[in-house]
């Protein structure tokens, strides 16, 4: 895959608004051009928190699985932040490989498919998530219809890209968009 930006402009109708571009983007940044007075900017790949690291080692290029919803996603990089593998008490992030997760991780334990003692626990998660901020005269976290959000489309379709939230594609108002990923 080589990197990818799509530009675009649209005008807000008051409702959520799907941009199809056959892929997810990693980011969309999105402005209000009419008013000037909202910048949205969100990071669309999914990140997983864990904590209680077992001590089996979680690494990149790892399948792991969701003990309880069976949720499955292959980890593109693990971010440690404090505690060890080898101590039982990771704790960190895990960036998801584009595509790869299947279902959605509750708060539970997921442990490496490829584990010769499979079903034990590598690490405990909670959801998988996305980052926003709506930007206007201070930067805020942003959710819901106040926040851009992943479109995956139809199964067997390219009608991939992203989702405009309701309330930031405001009637009547012209919107820009930048959306990419990188390889």
């Amino acid at each position: 895959m080589k990197d990818q930006i799509k530009t675009g402009i649209l005008v807000g109708n008051g409702a959520a608004q799907n941009i199809e571009l056959g892929w997810i983007p990693e980011h969309v940044q999105l402005y209000n051009c009419t008013d000037g007075d909202l910048i949205t900017t969100a990071f669309l790949a999914w990140v997983v928190p864990f904590s209680g690291g077992g001590t089996t080692e979680i690494t990149a290029g790892a399948t792991i699985r969701g003990a309880t919803s069976g949720a499955t996603a292959v980890v593109k990089e693990v971010l440690l932040y404090s505690g060890t593998w080898a101590g039982g008490d990771a704790a960190g992030f895990m960036v998801l490989v584009e595509g790869s997760l299947s279902g959605t991780f509750g708060s539970e334990n997921v442990y490496i498919t490829s584990d010769t003692t499979s079903g034990t626990d590598d690490a405990t998660v909670t959801v998988n998530v996305v980052h926003n901020v709506a930007i206007a005269a201070a930067a805020a976290g942003a959710t819901g219809n106040s926040a851009i959000s992943r479109y995956e489309g139809v199964a067997g379709s390219a009608s991939k890209g992203f989702t405009i939230g309701s309330t930031i594609a405001e009637e009547a108002k012209l919107l820009r968009y930048i959306a990419f990923r990188g390889e």
